[in-house]
């Protein structure tokens, strides 16, 4: 009898929980598009497709399924309706126009400093992909060092080599990201432990806007960013296994939500107010230890 019961309980299992294999592809070139962004629609349930374009999603029953990458229009798709391949139409983003002027070099302005020494609290990802922004905005004393020339985040990795995403978008009439201001995905590697990891972005030629941008670290959820570790829960002596995706993000404490924002179910939204033990901290919001370097 127990056996039977058993196999009806696998059984039950089994139709209860349906997973979702498929490749993302362009659908111009045929190729598979690497970290892409993939969730439940109106659900904090998601994650990432691999280098190849491939990814895996377990649902416990039919869903809206929405994609989204850099360079490719968004698409919803129902769960029922997935094969082995999914395409997507690449999208002419209209970019802002800049004026491109030869760049001398001579000049350096780093905004956004933090100290690495001060920072003790961390945006962490679990199993769902999620985004967070820092906007920049523009002032005067910009004009003379005006290109975006290299990106300095605080990462703290478990595993070595931990890829993360930076999506650079402009801002809407709400404060809120809204539209890129670079056309493809910027992929920055966390060397394990905490560093300091720099993007070199000189070459893609962006000038700051004049209505300020966001920088937003995307979070990849791919087996190479994967770790395992062990805690406890209060009042209990059992250790339970908990699943994260490497890097942890570093932040600065900030008396105000409005330049922190965060992605979530479809929807932009301001981060919360911290509750700390640390008095750096308590009370006050997350903003992305982010600083840049801008050039002339």
């Amino acid at each position: 009898m127990k056996k039977l019961t058993s196999t009806i309980l696998l059984f039950i299992s089994s139709i209860s929980f349906s997973q979702l294999k498929s490749t993302i592809i362009d659908s111009e070139t045929k190729e598979g598009i690497p970290f892409v962004n993939i969730w439940i629609e109106n659900e904090n349930i998601g994650t990432s497709s691999n280098e190849k374009g491939e990814f895996e999603l377990n649902i416990n029953s039919p869903k809206t399924i929405v994609i989204s990458a850099i360079g490719y229009e968004t698409k919803k798709i129902h769960s029922n309706t997935i094969k082995k391949s999914i395409t997507l139409i690449p999208q002419l983003i209209q970019l802002d126009e800049i004026a491109i002027t030869t760049k001398k070099k001579n000049k350096k302005q780093i905004i956004g400093k933090f100290r690495k020494s001060k920072i003790n609290f961390y945006f962490s990802c679990g199993k769902t992909p999620w985004v967070s922004a820092r906007y920049f905005p523009y002032k005067e004393n910009y004009n003379d060092t005006a290109f975006l020339d290299k990106i300095r985040i605080l990462t703290n990795s478990e595993v070595k080599n931990a890829k993360f995403n930076i999506r650079l978008y402009g801002v809407n009439e709400k404060g809120e990201p809204e539209g890129y201001i670079h056309d493809s995905n910027i992929i920055g590697v966390a060397k394990k432990g905490k560093r300091i990891t720099e993007v070199d972005i000189s070459d893609l030629n962006i000038q700051f806007p004049e209505k300020g941008f966001f920088v937003a670290i995307e979070w990849l959820i791919i087996d190479t960013n994967k770790y395992e570790y062990k805690y406890k829960r209060k009042g209990s002596n059992k250790k339970h296994i908990a699943i994260s995706y490497s890097p942890n993000i570093g932040t600065v404490p900030s008396e105000t939500a409005e330049n922190s924002w965060r992605f979530s179910r479809g929807q932009w939204k301001k981060v919360w107010k911290n509750k700390s033990s640390s008095k750096r901290y308590n009370n006050k919001y997350n903003l992305l230890a982010i600083e840049l370097t801008l050039t002339n």
